[in-house]
């Protein structure tokens, strides 16, 4: 079961299981640009409901979404279930099939989603940094969620792919990034207006070009700095930048992975963006876009920024497990294999 933030996450997952000869049937919400993502990546997949506003109108997804998932399940006869992030609809479904459950897990604050899904859940996998202790149920590793898909293994950064939308990756350039705050474990939270993004490029578009990449439509003033390249080719955009900052945790860690200074601007904290902070010292957590600018302009006038950051994506990597292998033996366990 996937939506937006883990379609590239399951990608290489999906195609190891199928080298490896097993049947997968990957299942999806229409959010953001879940659909679209998936298409363009080549991944067949089966959109089972559509993002529901407010809590009555998520709640009824979720009601759909388990029928439907309940159906196809019952026709497809898994032998093991996973997803991301408490697995609210495959807990249920598992349980009344009697399916093992594999619920990755890396969201300590989705209160609502992790009381729905996680009591269901056979296992649960966490990554360094996670903050909750699950007992005998959770199996662990040692790194980051994102080094499923952006090892040097299944990803190199191609400078030729964000020229061809007219970023040029020789010059210097900070990427901002704004999310639409409508997920449920987003409720009582706003992020940065209009006003507050305006003041933000104007203090750092003197270090390079401002891209701001936005779930929400920009106003008139800042149209210009909306980031061209598209979101199958994020990635890139992100290995070249001189710096990120923005309200994304999965781009936080996306970036600083890669090499790219990262700045996490929410007062929500998430373990694993802690770690790479207090461990590895490649992200900054704080809570506005406005405590950010001072230090995003500290680091901006560092030399030698971008290989600072090499440096300390190579100690991560030194210290982790093969995260796609790990969760690749924690599948044929549970299915018995």
């Amino acid at each position: 079961m996937v939506d937006t933030a883990h379609v590239h996450f399951f990608k290489q997952l999906i195609f190891e299981l199928k080298k490896r000869g097993a049947e997968v049937l990957v299942t999806a919400r229409r959010k953001d640009i879940t659909v679209e993502l998936l298409e363009k990546l080549g991944i067949e997949y089966r959109c089972i409901s559509t993002m529901g506003k407010g809590l009555l109108g998520m709640a009824w997804e979720l009601f759909v979404r388990d029928i439907r998932l309940f159906g196809i399940a019952r026709k497809f006869r898994p032998d093991v279930m996973m997803a991301k992030n408490a697995g609210v609809s495959i807990g249920i479904v598992g349980a009344l099939m009697r399916v093992p459950r594999l619920v990755l897990e890396d969201t300590e604050h989705a209160r609502l989603q992790r009381l729905v899904g996680l009591p269901f859940a056979t296992c649960i996998i966490t990554g360094t940094g996670y903050l909750k202790d699950h007992g005998g149920r959770q199996k662990k590793f040692d790194g980051i969620w994102v080094q499923a898909y952006l090892d040097e293994r299944f990803f190199r950064p191609d400078a030729e792919l964000i020229r061809r939308y007219g970023v040029d990756p020789d010059k210097p350039y900070i990427v901002l990034r704004t999310v639409a705050w409508e997920a449920a474990h987003d409720a009582g939270h706003e992020g940065i207006g209009d006003g507050g993004l305006q003041a933000a490029v104007e203090r750092l578009e003197r270090f390079g070009r401002v891209l701001i990449c936005s779930e929400k439509p920009l106003g008139d003033r800042l149209c210009k700095y909306a980031n061209p390249v598209p979101v199958e080719h994020i990635h890139h955009l992100l290995a070249f930048a001189q710096l990120y900052l923005g309200e994304g945790g999965s781009m936080t860690a996306e970036a600083a992975f890669m090499g790219t200074p990262a700045i996490f601007c929410s007062p929500l904290r998430v373990g694993y963006l802690v770690a790479m902070e207090k461990q590895y010292d490649m992200v900054y957590n704080v809570d506005t876009m406005a405590d950010a600018l001072p230090i995003a302009e500290a680091l901006l006038g560092r030399e030698d920024l971008k290989s600072q950051w090499l440096k300390k994506r190579q100690r991560l990597l030194a210290e982790s497990d093969d995260v796609v292998e790990f969760i690749l033996q924690t599948i044929e366990e549970a299915g018995g294999q």
